[in-house]
């Protein structure tokens, strides 16, 4: 039986536009997890537009250089035909289609994922729309099927890699990343809020609206341009939200504000990283393209909710099989 090092996985965990899309409000309830804050966040207004007039989104791609950026968990060949899927700390499903959990039947439509519980896969898990598609190795107790789709945002990370792997300081700054840009745990979004399925490669789509014409796609609205520049220097081979994720951690790095944002849980240096950002997001403070924008404050309010959820939902991370022999060897899992 492949179980997974659920003790080092525990570890991690522990260390670890003009407004984007057009956004609209959004409560700081529904961030992250347990967080709460009253009231909600309306975001700015855009800026009527001259009479007549388009405007091509920018974004800055700074050079690549030698600023200090996270080192990803190293791969171990000897670990590579270990895979899992981890779900957060709410209890979800395995699904037979990509349906509405509440159309499917128990048993034969649907089967019962425990919460912060670690499950073995057959092989790499793929991503498809707003779904995890995964092929179990154990079969589900009373599921007539193995193989399924898995909500996203039920995930708290796979060995294909992603978010939950980080330390929640970044984890929670790519998240108001994400909310300042309009997509939240959105990956599939395009500009204006088209959606599309396939992760084989960025879509590529340009969109006018509003006054402004955007490729932006992604949970970090790359625009093409961007996506191109990094995904060849990165060695990226598809718009998997993985490779997102790695994207805009090298855009982080490359503007010399990672040591900020892993140190972000002060308002100085939550700032800081901020400021540094400012001409890739369009939606950060003092960006230069002339789109609406959020305030530090209003961004650090939503940044301070979502790291309170993650660090109020750290937990120990429960095996879903029984452990073997391997899963005491002190070796980590590829992600």
């Amino acid at each position: 039986m492949r179980t997974l090092r659920c003790t080092y996985l525990a570890l991690l965990s522990l260390t670890l536009l003009p407004c984007g899309l057009m956004a609209g409000n959004y409560a700081f309830g529904d961030l992250a997890g347990t967080a709460q804050i009253d009231g909600a966040i309306t975001a700015p207004a855009a800026s009527a537009p001259a009479p007549g007039q388009q405007a091509d989104a920018r974004q800055d791609i700074p050079p690549n250089n030698n600023e200090p950026g996270y080192n990803w968990p190293g791969a171990d060949k000897s670990m590579q035909d270990w895979h899992f899927l981890r779900v957060s700390t709410t209890a979800t499903y395995l699904k037979a289609s990509s349906a509405d959990t509440a159309a499917l039947q128990d048993g034969t439509g649907k089967c019962k994922l425990d919460a912060n519980t670690l499950y073995s896969l057959y092989s790499l898990p793929a991503f498809e729309g707003r779904h995890i598609v995964a092929h179990f190795l154990t079969p589900l107790p009373g599921c007539s099927f193995s193989r399924g789709y898995v909500y996203m945002p039920d995930v708290h990370s796979t060995s294909a890699g992603g978010k939950g792997l980080l330390p929640v300081n970044v984890r929670a700054f790519l998240d108001t990343l994400a909310f300042a840009e309009g997509t939240n745990e959105h990956y599939n979004y395009i500009y204006t809020f088209v959606t599309f399925t396939s992760y084989a490669k960025h879509p590529r789509k340009k969109i006018c609206s509003g006054g402004l014409c955007s490729t932006a796609a992604g949970r970090y609205q790359f625009l093409t341009a961007t996506w191109d520049a990094l995904a060849a220097d990165l060695a990226l081979p598809d718009f998997t939200p993985p490779s997102q994720e790695k994207a805009a951690l090298e855009l982080l790095r490359r503007t010399g504000s990672y040591p900020a944002v892993e140190r972000s849980s002060t308002y100085a240096n939550f700032a800081k990283a901020m400021t540094k950002n400012n001409t890739i997001w369009a939606s950060l403070p003092g960006s230069p393209y002339g789109q609406p924008t959020y305030t530090v404050k209003e961004l650090w309010a939503v940044y301070s909710a979502i790291l309170k959820g993650y660090l109020a939902e750290i937990p120990p991370v429960i095996p879903a099989a029984q452990p073997t022999l391997r899963d005491f060897l002190c070796v980590p899992p590829t992600f």
